[in-house]
């Protein structure tokens, strides 16, 4: 196919129902959820969010999405996230999918983003192999994983009667204080990012604070995922999570964890995972001791 009848343009309403119907094709199961909800977040956020589809004479045969963070992956700059992607079988092979990783990169250097982040999983050869010649390599971080069976605690260990509740758009603050201590860095925008999603993008509120003598002494930010990075089930994904200093090894952190699984057990999700640089040795240590261990996915990078 020759590029001139191939038109690269940004996502429009009208264009998700056959992204959906395309993506049904690719994967096997549909997942007008996420797609859906990507429509209604762009039209809240349009400067986070980046999605691009391929048409030929009005049929969609390609589509790309990613949204823009800031603070994430321990970088200063924004960094573009692609969470879905797909070309029509037949376009496969023909520079469809390149053509779409060029416009997202165009458009997310305009957005002063640094590099572009996804995961793939590694049975997937020919997704890598397009990641790979689009110029990506292996990241330094892990993805894990766990399912949401109940959490095993210490029997002598009182962290359950530790006060944790739902986060609230007021807790911001509380949040910015004990991160800025746990990175050195005040990522207030890619907090506020985080807690404005929590409180408008979902009626699920799954990210929760611990209260220790009134005050916020932890916070788990957390949401259900409903088929990023090509996944058509339901699963929870950890954001961030952070204890304040004063608070270091008093249970707090495993206190919001276990609320976290019997919560999303109780919604039915089966699965949670999150991603962690690789030097982080006390978080990597904390989430083993949760249950959490490698998932099959791997964590790329591209910079811009």
């Amino acid at each position: 196919m020759s590029e001139k009848k191939c038109q690269i343009q940004p996502l429009q309403e009208g264009d998700v129902e056959q992204v959906i119907g395309l993506d049904k094709n690719l994967g096997g199961s549909a997942r007008p959820e996420f797609f859906n909800k990507r429509l209604q977040a762009m039209g809240r956020s349009p400067g986070t969010y980046i999605s691009f589809v391929a048409s030929v004479g009005g049929q969609i045969c390609g589509f790309l999405f990613a949204h823009v963070l800031q603070g994430e992956f321990g970088t200063h700059q924004p960094v573009a996230v692609i969470d879905a992607l797909g070309v029509q079988p037949g376009e496969q092979g023909s520079g469809v999918g390149m053509m779409l990783m060029n416009a997202l990169k165009d458009e997310a250097k305009k957005r002063d983003c640094g590099s572009l982040q996804t995961q793939a999983d590694w049975h997937q050869q020919e997704l890598l192999a397009y990641f790979a010649n689009a110029g990506f390599s292996l990241a330094a971080r892990n993805v894990l994983t766990r399912d949401t069976s109940p959490l095993a605690l210490d029997e002598d260990d009182d962290i359950g009667l530790r006060p944790v509740r739902s986060l609230a758009e007021s807790d911001l603050d509380s949040i910015r204080r004990i991160d800025r201590h746990i990175t050195n860095e005040d990522r207030a925008a890619y907090l506020q990012q985080k807690v404005s999603e929590v409180i408008s993008d979902s009626g699920i509120r799954v990210s929760m604070v611990a209260e220790q003598d009134g005050l916020v002494a932890g916070f788990i930010m957390a949401r259900v995922d409903y088929g990023s990075f090509g996944r058509a089930d339901s699963t929870a994904v950890v954001d961030t999570l952070g204890v304040g200093p004063e608070y270091k090894g008093s249970g707090i952190g495993s206190a919001l964890m276990a609320q976290l699984m019997d919560n999303l057990a109780s919604l039915q999700v089966e699965n949670v995972r999150t991603e962690v640089e690789w030097e982080n040795f006390d978080l990597n240590r904390f989430l083993s001791s949760s249950g959490f261990r490698p998932a099959q996915e791997l964590s790329l990078s591209c910079a811009l």
